[in-house]
């Protein structure tokens, strides 16, 4: 709940409508009951108004029932998209958690669970809390003794629960880290097959792999043998107290100190009381991958920082560096780097390969803290402005950009439908890129030559027309006349452009980054 807010209104509302439910079930058994024994005591003379209550919470209560589910459900899926993208945001930032794949798996995988988790067990716990309270206090007002009776039984279930949980959860969270392991080590395996099939080593590594898949299905069939211990424990405590209840009120009606339709009654509300717990057992373990997920996700996004609130300007930004710390793979010893990005001006960020270019332009997208250092925007520090909206005042082309897309229509509008077609073929023709929109082009647009792929990234972030322009070596890969013809195309942009190269390029600035000063020129 405090890692998003979302989770309080699915839970709020999947509350509301178990509590409904158990009102009706209580409804329901009072009406039958009062049906039974007037049927008995007076041979049907009163049963209008038990038939009616009866039907209509019948009615409710399966209204109810097909609501939570579907209500809950719509409702908590934004928790899924948002705990996504905070995620990635922080893969974005800090890289992949443990391995590429692994993420991908606690992306998908992981995150699917996690709504199943919120949308399922979450709310079956606080119901399992709230339900029995309930029917307790129904069944004290019309039995005290058998009241009591369920109520300790209501006692001994947290002790079964508590005991299986801490072994199931063990269990769960052992289940997680093979699955985690084995999607780190199936990419790994599947990477690199080429050189493991040249060097006869992938028969041995096909059966490491089939190793740690047996070694995931032992772990999946203990989990389960603890869920079925679990369950049966608890049907089985429920059942003997239901059982001891009946017991009893069947003596008290031979003797003549009970009325049929206070028994009835009783005896309808007695496994309902157990039927949360139950109910929230059985979530536990269907949710298990979801409490295993839940727990590495928190733990990633909860250390990301506070978001600023402010709005960037929506014109050219000039952006001032001051003391920003930088390093690279050059370096041992981090740089600070300051200077001035003059709006609507190309701004070059100069240095050798591995100097802390790419670390710049990083910090500047909001991908990296500038601490120490401080980057300023229009005379407002980034810090303080909001993520997302700067980022989306931003296109940013880094050294080796992904291109996933069938075609070329899908690689540059990056499901942003709102991207006309014109404005596609106007920003193609600017770059002299002659290619057909509805084009197969392949995985990663493979079939394209290394310059068209960098041109078509270039494009990507052209049609989204930004009020900052980031280029990480947007001249890599380019002929001598590829390269002139984008450093035209940059140069007429009027937008804020910041490229970092160690080329020539045509700047209005040129930061220079050395391995000993910082000149701004």
């Amino acid at each position: 709940m405090r890692a998003s807010p979302l989770v309080r209104r699915a839970l709020g509302v999947s509350v509301v409508l178990g509590l409904l439910t158990t009102i009706a079930i209580v409804v329901q058994a009072a009406a039958l009951a009062a049906l039974l024994g007037s049927e008995f005591y007076s041979h049907g003379a009163h049963v209008t108004v038990p038939v009616e209550a009866f039907l209509a919470a019948t009615v409710s209560r399966a209204v109810f029932v097909g609501l939570g589910e579907p209500v809950t459900g719509r409702i908590a899926a934004p928790v899924r998209r948002d705990l996504r993208e905070r995620l990635l945001t922080r893969v974005l930032r800090e890289g992949a958690h443990q391995s590429v794949d692994a993420t991908v798996q606690l992306a998908t995988k992981g995150v699917d669970a996690i709504e199943s988790y919120l949308a399922n067990y979450v709310p079956s716990l606080v119901l399992a809390s709230l339900a029995p309270v309930l029917l307790l206090g129904y069944l004290a007002w019309r039995d005290l003794l058998s009241a009591v009776i369920v109520a300790v039984s209501v006692a001994l279930l947290p002790v079964f629960m508590v005991l299986l949980g801490l072994e199931a959860r063990d269990k769960m969270q052992e289940r997680w880290d093979d699955q985690q392991r084995l999607a780190g080590y199936f990419g790994d395996v599947v990477r690199g097959m080429g050189v493991l099939k040249a060097h006869n080593r992938s028969g041995h590594n096909v059966e490491q792999l089939d190793e740690v898949g047996r070694r995931l299905q032992g772990t999946t069939m203990s989990t389960l043998r603890v869920a079925f211990l679990s369950s049966f424990a608890l049907e089985l405590l429920s059942s003997l107290a239901t059982a001891l209840v009946a017991l009893i009120l069947g003596i008290r009606l031979m003797n003549g100190s009970l009325r049929l339709s206070v028994a009835l009654a009783v005896l309808l509300v007695t496994p309902e009381v157990f039927l949360p717990l139950r109910r929230s057992a059985a979530q536990y373990h269907g949710s298990a991958d979801g409490i295993a997920a839940a727990t590495t996700v928190l733990d990633l996004t909860g250390s990301t920082r506070d978001e600023g609130t402010l709005a960037p300007a929506s014109t050219p930004p000039r952006i001032e560096l001051r003391g920003v710390e930088v390093s690279g793979a050059r370096r041992h010893d981090a740089l600070r780097v300051s200077g001035t990005i003059a709006a609507g001006r190309v701004t070059v960020l100069r240095g050798p390969s591995g100097s802390g270019k790419t670390t710049l332009l990083r910090t500047l997208v909001g991908l990296r803290d500038a601490s120490p250092g401080e980057v300023v925007v229009d005379g407002v520090d980034l810090c303080s402005l909001d993520r997302r909206r700067w980022q989306g005042t931003i296109a940013y082309l880094p050294q080796d950009p992904r291109l996933p897309g069938a075609s070329a229509r899908e690689v540059l509008a990056m499901g942003d439908d709102s991207i006309g077609e014109e404005t596609m073929r106007r920003v193609l023709a600017s770059l002299e890129l002659d290619l057909d929109l509805d084009r197969p082009l392949g995985e990663g647009a493979a079939a394209l030559s290394a310059g068209q792929r960098r041109r078509l990234a270039l494009a990507r972030c052209l049609v989204r027309r930004p009020t900052l322009l980031v280029l990480d070596e947007p001249t890599a890969h380019l002929d001598e006349c590829s390269e002139e013809l984008v450093s035209r195309a940059i140069a007429a942009l009027d937008m804020t452009r910041v490229v970092a190269t160690h080329r020539d390029f045509a700047a209005d600035h040129v930061i220079q980054i050395e391995r000993a000063t910082v000149d701004h020129v």
